[in-house]
C-alpha cells in the first residue's frame, strides 16, 4: 500500500462514485507535525470511503500508525498508537455547521477541492497529546535541580506567616 495521499479530490464527486481512498503518508511528506514526531515513527496508514448521508458528503473509516515522540520528562523516544475512527461530514460553508447529520463531526474546508493529505494530518493533530510521557520513564530523573528555587517533594516549605504565630502568644 505505497499509494500516496498527496491528492486533491473533488470530494461531491468521491461521494456519488463511493470512492474508497488507499493509501499511506511517509514521514517526509507530513507538513503539520512532522516536527513533532520522530524519522523512525511508521507511515500514516489511511483507508476512508466517501459517502451522502442526506445532502452531506460524508466520509468514513481508519487513520493508523505508531508515531514515535519525545518524552517530555526524560526527553527519550517513546511510542504513541495511532488508531482513528473517522466520521466526517465534510462542508465548505460555515452555515452548515448545525444541520451536521448525528454522528458526524463537521470537517471544514475551502473551495472545491479537498488535500487528502491535509485532512489526514489534522485528524492526527487532534488525537496526539499535547505533553507526551512514559507512563513510567526509562532512566532515573534528576531529584534535584540547579535552580535556587528548586525544592525537592520531600522537603516541607517553612509556613510564611509563622513568625506571627510567637508574636500571638505574647
Amino acid at each position: 500500500m505505497s499509494k500516496s495521499l498527496q491528492i486533491e479530490v473533488n470530494p461531491l464527486l468521491c461521494a456519488s462514485q463511493e470512492r474508497v481512498i488507499l493509501g499511506e503518508l511517509s514521514y517526509a511528506e507530513l507538513k503539520q507535525i512532522q516536527q513533532d514526531i520522530a524519522p523512525s515513527s511508521s507511515a500514516i496508514t489511511v483507508e476512508l470511503m466517501f459517502t451522502k448521508v442526506r445532502k452531506f458528503v460524508v466520509l468514513t473509516g481508519r487513520i493508523s500508525s505508531n508515531l514515535v515522540v519525545q518524552c517530555a520528562a526524560c526527553l527519550e523516544l517513546t511510542d504513541i498508537e495511532v488508531d482513528i475512527d473517522v466520521k466526517l461530514a465534510l462542508i465548505n460553508n460555515e452555515g452548515l455547521m448545525s444541520l451536521v447529520p448525528d454522528g458526524y463531526e463537521p470537517y471544514l474546508f475551502e473551495g472545491d477541492k479537498l488535500l487528502m493529505s491535509e485532512l489526514i494530518e489534522s485528524e492526527v493533530v487532534l488525537v496526539l497529546p499535547s505533553i507526551v510521557r512514559h507512563d513510567v520513564c526509562p532512566i532515573e530523573l534528576p531529584k534535584s535541580s540547579a535552580s535556587k528555587d528548586f525544592m525537592p517533594e520531600t522537603e516541607v516549605k517553612k509556613n510564611p506567616f509563622g513568625a506571627l504565630e510567637s508574636l500571638k502568644k505574647h
